[in-house]
């Protein structure tokens, strides 16, 4: 399968039950809404979703899951490369601490809690006291491309 020719997409509203649907078969605990920014690559049917959830204006990429079948074959590094593209503004994700080196990879760099957002200062507060996550972002404005 050559994965850079797969389907990318931003679903509509009217869509986002479909990747509910698959967070359900993969990703146990993501459940997209309404609001968010959904993007998805697929064949016959999602095969690797992510998520930008507006938080006070502020992006976080939250819910990337690949079927399991499909994983390790970079599918998440081009949705999430493909969603960035199309961004402009700051994007920050809370991802576990053995992920560090995949999102390096992408673009996105260590970044330091007090420097967030109140509001995703909150969200981070209260996700990291469940699990330790890394708190990361990746500036659109500037050149991330690693080569």
């Amino acid at each position: 399968m050559n994965i850079s020719a797969l389907p990318f997409y931003q679903l509509d509203k009217l869509q986002i039950p479909l990747v509910n649907e698959f967070y359900k078969q993969v990703y146990k605990k993501g459940v997209a809404k309404r609001s968010e920014q959904v993007f998805v690559l697929r064949d016959q049917k999602i095969l690797c979703a992510a998520r930008l959830k507006e938080v006070q204006g502020a992006l976080l990429l939250t819910g990337v899951a690949c079927l399991p079948a499909m994983r390790g074959q970079g599918l998440a590094s081009l949705l999430i490369n493909k969603l960035l593209n199309l961004q402009t503004e700051m994007i920050y994700c809370f991802p576990y601490p053995d992920l560090q080196g995949f999102y390096e990879k992408l673009g996105f760099k260590l970044y330091q809690q007090v420097k967030l957002p109140e509001a995703l200062a909150m969200q981070y507060q209260a996700y990291n006291k469940r699990k330790p996550l890394l708190c990361m972002a990746y500036d659109s404005n500037k050149d991330n491309k690693s080569e």
